[in-house]
């Protein structure tokens, strides 16, 4: 497994570094590991999306990412764009812990687009000479495809009513106003959102209060982290990650849980009144942070990426070759009756090939499968029996067997 020590966790991407990870990279793209379509690191480890947006005909997705090796160390900003939400360009690094209230990492973020202006509000992981953090809320912006400028002041400094533990900024344009939604915990290490508004992305943030969500007044276990506000239709929907869930029956079951809340969101009373329970968005063992896109292309949906994988936990077959971490495929996310529905961009239609194989009742109407060994496939089944339904995909010896069964 490839070993980072305590010092080079905190090594910043330098000029020098690029013949260096010109060969990592290259020897990545050898393993047998690397995806077709999912957004991966060029180098070291990627976790959250950060600064999801669309912006002069293209969509940009940015990532959490340490250059170095599959660990958690310094903060950096990765930088890809899409035309399509499928096929993605790695641009570059974006944002580099240069700064006085980032000298810990450029932790995660968001971003909006007004003309041809991309603004990212993101946390500075800043610690003091006693190594106390004090996180700070900061802003940088992107115009064209290049030029990236930090603002020289925070747009939001510690709130001293909450622990330390205060990041990742949603920052969102509703009317006429701006709001910043931000992960906290309280002094009681509740999980909480805290609110800002300005009638400026620049300056003049004014705190308005933690965020009411009816039913939960105790908060969300001990820290609330990637929050999102979305409008759906006529719905608004709040989705974050909660750190300390309590497992309740079959739900919660993972230590990182990423939920949601269809509601509406009231911001005079700062208050989101939920219409049902609190809900997993996938209960699959790698998702979190998920995030969604600042966009007006599709009016009848969001836009979700996420990072597939967990905070804490290790990915043998990767991080022995020097990476980790992926991108989830992005998802739309729709209301109908009440429900929130996730289904993969519609532009993975076009991926389609060639049918490969058909049966109908129990009929071979066509077989090119032989032979062939497709890396994804779509299998649909019509009008299953549902007394006896297998699917065998690989054994020679098929034996029918009541019930369901994958094999």
């Amino acid at each position: 497994m490839t070993t980072v020590n305590e010092l080079d966790k905190k090594r910043m991407l330098m000029k020098r570094d690029t013949d260096e990870l010109v060969r990592v990279h290259e020897k990545n793209a050898a393993s047998m590991w690397r995806a077709t379509y999912h957004v991966q690191p060029v180098t070291g480890l990627m976790n959250d999306p950060n600064g999801f947006t669309y912006c002069n005909k293209k969509w940009h997705l940015f990532y959490q990412w340490f250059p170095f090796g599959p660990v958690h160390g310094l903060k950096h900003w990765y930088h890809v764009t899409s035309p399509d939400l499928i096929h993605w360009e790695n641009r570059g690094v974006a944002l580099l812990p240069t700064g006085k209230y980032e000298n810990s990492g450029c932790y995660s973020g968001t971003a909006i687009s007004e003309g041809d202006t991309i603004y990212f509000a993101y946390t500075g992981n800043y610690r003091d000479e006693n190594r106390v953090r004090r996180p700070h809320q900061l802003l940088a912006t992107l115009e064209g495809d290049e030029q990236y400028t930090k603002a020289m002041r925070p747009l939001i400094t510690p709130n001293e009513n909450y622990t330390e533990h205060q990041r990742d900024p949603k920052i969102v344009r509703i009317d006429d106003m701006y709001y910043i939604f931000l992960g906290a915990q309280n002094k009681q290490e509740q999980g909480v959102i805290l609110v800002y508004c300005s009638d400026s992305i620049l300056t003049d943030w004014k705190f308005l209060g933690e965020l009411k969500v009816k039913g939960y007044e105790n908060g969300f276990g001990y820290m609330v982290e990637c929050p999102d506000v979305q409008k759906i239709g006529l719905h608004d929907v709040l989705i974050f990650s909660p750190q300390g869930i309590e497992p309740s029956k079959d739900e919660f079951r993972n230590k990182f849980n990423s939920v949601y809340l269809i509601g509406d969101l009231d911001l005079e009373t700062l208050t989101f009144t939920p219409d049902g329970p609190m809900q997993e968005l996938d209960r699959g063992f790698d998702f979190y942070a998920p995030q969604c896109a600042s966009q007006n292309v599709y009016s009848d949906c969001s836009i979700m990426s996420a990072w597939f994988g967990v905070p804490d936990y290790t990915y043998p077959p990767t991080d022995e070759e020097g990476w980790s971490g992926l991108q989830t495929f992005t998802r739309e996310l729709t209301i109908r009756k009440g429900k929130l529905y996730q289904t993969p961009v519609r532009g993975f239609e076009s991926l389609k090939k060639d049918e490969l194989f058909c049966a109908k009742n129990g009929e071979i109407i066509s077989d090119n499968l032989h032979g062939q060994m497709p890396n994804s496939a779509i299998i649909r089944i019509e009008n299953p029996d549902t007394e006896s339904l297998d699917l065998n995909l690989f054994s020679r010896n098929y034996v029918i067997a009541r019930g369901f069964a994958i094999s």
